[in-house]
């Protein structure tokens, strides 16, 4: 009996508790289809599951709040390195007299008896007159070409750069109009006179040697200062047999003013001729870094001292007398835009 009466009850409560559902209905914006809420979505399941990856790894040291920071100070503009004690250097500029400069004083009390040359390639720029100094004697062109200015009382060295220049070369280079012959220019380099030793000495035979009877002083190739230049130049003279010579030139650039001392003593050494350094300035070729300005005047001061006082070195031409130095570092310009010397150039010539 007991038992009929617990299934009665539990009937009666399961009729009453179906009764209390019913069916809910479907609230169409209950659910966002747009793709807004897709894309966001998907955008909060990926920063979900970084958070979860991220409570996995080694959490990294907290950063200091941005207040703590230290406010970086503004980077400055590069200020103007010091300039070192002005050199050993530079030897009083002299303000250029118009409309030429006249001749100043040495400041070492050496004139270097006339040994300051000027490589020119202005043509007739009537600018050369402002180059002429006690020390300066001689201008070449890299050409058989004599600029008008050269009547200012420089004597002239024409040049036979190449077998393109022949042609002009003989037909100019006649007694009186000059007084010394230079050889080629660079025949060891690809992108200059570019001459087999064995060639260049028959040009020279046919060509140069003949005008050492016409009263012309027979000054050699220039070759550079790679390490090839030494062993063209051996070479040249072996094949040369006959030749005559007046003196060796050679070119020179580099940042060390000792180094370009030793390779002129070398030269000299070497060959036991007297020296024309045709081209030299103080130019890194290698890539590295360039002289300052400082550097230029303290390079130019050390290896003209030594040339002006070393007998065997007969002529100098520093690279730099001209508007458009042709990738050779600007601070050796030997002229300023109006035509005359710059202060580098001052100092060079005086």
């Amino acid at each position: 009996m007991a038992a009929k009466l617990l299934n009665l009850v539990a009937l009666s409560s399961l009729a009453i508790l179906a009764c209390s559902f019913g069916a809910t209905p479907v609230n169409a914006l209950s659910v966002d289809s747009s793709p807004n809420f897709a894309r966001n979505m998907g955008h909060h399941a990926v920063i979900a599951k970084k958070k979860r990856a991220d409570s996995r790894r080694c959490k990294p040291r907290p950063s200091p709040s941005p207040s703590a920071a230290p406010t970086p100070a503004p980077t400055p503009a590069p200020a103007p390195a010091p300039a070192p004690a002005p050199a050993p250097a530079p030897k009083p500029s002299p303000n250029p007299p118009a409309p030429a400069p006249a001749p100043a004083p040495p400041s070492n009390g050496n004139a270097g008896g006339g040994k300051v040359g000027i490589a020119w390639a202005l043509g007739d720029d009537p600018a050369l007159k402002n180059f002429k100094t006690n020390k300066v004697s001689t201008v070449y062109t890299w050409s058989p070409w004599k600029p008008a200015g050269v009547s200012a009382g420089f004597d002239f060295a024409a040049m036979l750069w190449g077998p393109k220049q022949l042609s002009d070369f003989k037909r100019l280079v006649k007694p009186g109009y000059a007084s010394t012959v230079l050889g080629f220019n660079e025949p060891d380099h690809a992108g200059q006179a570019n001459l087999d030793p064995g060639y260049a000495a028959q040009l020279w035979k046919d060509n140069i040697q003949p005008l050492k009877n016409q009263g012309f002083s027979l000054i050699t190739p220039a070759v550079t200062s790679a390490p090839g230049g030494k062993t063209w130049m051996k070479n040249f003279f072996s094949s040369c047999g006959g030749c005559t010579f007046d003196g060796l030139a050679l070119h020179w650039y580099g940042t060390d003013a000792q180094q370009f001392i030793a390779y002129l003593t070398d030269f000299h050494n070497t060959f036991g001729m007297n020296i024309w350094v045709t081209e030299f300035a103080c130019q890194n070729f290698s890539g590295g870094a360039q002289c300052s300005q400082d550097q230029v005047f303290s390079f130019m001061n050390t290896v003209t001292n030594f040339m002006d006082n070393t007998p065997w070195v007969t002529k100098y031409f520093a690279f730099g007398v001209m508007h458009d130095m042709v990738g050779v570092n600007t601070a050796n310009q030997l002229m300023a835009g109006n035509g005359q010397p710059t202060d580098l150039g001052w100092d060079y010539l005086t």
